[in-house]
């Protein structure tokens, strides 16, 4: 798994600047994209894909340990949806 320190390094290596710099326009993005997403809006990267917040209705669950059926309540979901070029990319 590759997190913020190894993707910032690389960015750094490209970008050729800092990896502080680099840091922080990542983080800065994801943020972005975030409260976009919590604002409602969708967020297209063209051939990267499409975040988006979706919200999941109600539904009815089971207790696998007493098998009493129990109603989950409706809840937003935070969704990526990959475009077909990186979807089907070797």
């Amino acid at each position: 798994m590759v997190g913020i320190s190894e993707l910032s390094k690389e960015v750094a290596k490209k970008a050729n600047t800092t990896q502080k710099v680099a840091r922080t326009v990542i983080k800065s993005f994801l943020d972005e994209i975030v409260s976009q997403a919590n604002g409602g809006q969708k967020i297209n990267l063209a051939g990267f894909g499409i975040f988006e917040r979706r919200t999941q209705g109600p539904r009815k669950a089971r207790n696998p340990q007493t098998k009493k059926v129990i109603e989950v309540p409706s809840k937003k979901k935070f969704v990526f949806r990959a475009s077909s070029k990186i979807k089907y990319q070797q």
